[in-house]
């Protein structure tokens, strides 16, 4: 006979969203299983890896707003579980429309400074950037596996590592997830399951709205001269470039952003792609000077993307939705669990969420 499962919350996807939302979720007191397709940090994870950025700098201050709390809850973790998680590099920032993100991030009350090419070239031998840029001195990177591992770690959160869930079905009462290894039912159900997420909901969401996309990552060595501190950096272009420093593996990380094919999430290859290569190749040669352009090896990095780039953090009936994050969720993880761990409990969540929910226009095709 197969055992079923009885939980007060499931949440479906052991990335970062679910595991920050039932680390969340756990520090509140509720009984809570983590339900993981693959394992924490698998090759096709949104959250996999070593390095993420964390910035403040968006064009929406709103995004910045979150951006900055986001990073005290992260200094949070930081202290509950003792490991070292955020270093605050610095990240500078060029390209299109500088002027949009310069008063995007005073409205909101965010530290940034202007660089004239000299003074950028003095501060930042390691990059070459010929046009106007700008420093933001708080962002830098966060350690994505310590990060994913603090929240694993949480008193309370039961991971469940290698169970899928093959449907999910909201009677009103309770709602019942199969599994391989028997049912599991919940008061209350979390999806966090990427771009697996519509899928699963069935009709519970417009499958049409949301895509994967395959974005092409590279890691670059240091040359002799490479400055031992290195900076994110991000030049806003088409497709925007961004690096950053992976200090675990002494590499730097180079990848295009919004640059990838459309993909099937089940069928993506993880080779790598001859003219997004060689357009990241040409970039790393441009802007890091004294890294060596030829990767020392690369990856590809799966996307789940909504039209507008916006997250989807909503409920119908005792699901909650917490997907779509477009390739700029993580740095956002431990305040995007609490809001999702908000919308579980009924609690008012701390960020406006009007532009987040499955009724609006973009998810609309209007």
């Amino acid at each position: 006979m197969v055992a079923r499962v009885n939980v007060e919350v499931a949440v479906v996807g052991g990335g970062l969203l679910g595991l920050a939302t039932a680390s969340a979720l756990a520090r509140r007191g509720r009984e809570v299983v983590v339900l993981e397709r693959f394992t924490v940090g698998h090759g096709w994870a949104g959250s996999k890896g070593t390095a993420r950025v964390f910035r403040l700098g968006y064009d929406e201050p709103g995004y910045v707003t979150m951006a900055m709390r986001a990073g005290e809850l992260w200094r949070d973790l930081e202290e509950a579980s003792g490991r070292a998680l955020l270093e605050e590099t610095g990240q500078v920032t060029f390209g299109v429309d500088l002027e949009v993100l310069k008063a995007s991030l005073s409205a909101a009350g965010a530290p940034w400074e202007p660089l004239r090419p000299g003074d950028l070239t003095e501060r930042f031998p390691g990059l070459a950037v010929t046009g106007p840029a700008l420093l933001e001195p708080r962002s830098g990177v966060l350690a994505a596996d310590a990060c994913l591992e603090a929240l694993a770690a949480t008193p309370g959160v039961d991971l469940r590592e290698e169970t899928g869930v093959g449907a999910i079905d909201d009677d009103g009462r309770r709602v019942t997830l199969s599994t391989p290894t028997g049912p599991v039912t919940a008061e209350q159900v979390v999806v966090c399951a990427g771009p697996w997420s519509a899928s699963l909901l069935g009709g519970t969401v417009p499958s049409g709205p949301f895509r994967a996309s395959l974005e092409q990552v590279a890691y670059l060595e240091p040359g002799p001269t490479t400055p031992v501190v290195m900076p994110v950096f991000i030049e806003r272009a088409h497709p925007w470039v961004y690096g950053l420093p992976v200090a675990a593996d002494r590499v730097y990380k180079v990848a295009l952003h919004g640059g990838g094919p459309t993909v099937d999430s089940d069928r993506a290859t993880d080779d790598p792609d001859p003219d997004l290569l060689a357009t990241l190749t040409a970039a790393s040669a441009r802007i890091l000077p004294t890294h060596d352009p030829i990767p020392v090896r690369t990856e590809r990095c799966l996307y789940d993307l909504t039209p507008d780039e916006d997250f989807v953090l909503d409920r119908v009936g005792r699901v909650t939705l917490g997907f779509g994050t477009s390739g700029h969720g993580f740095k956002f993880g431990p305040l995007l669990g609490e809001v999702l761990a908000d919308l579980v409990t009924g609690v008012e969540p701390s960020v406006d969420l009007a532009g987040f929910g499955l009724g609006r226009s973009a998810l609309r095709g209007q």
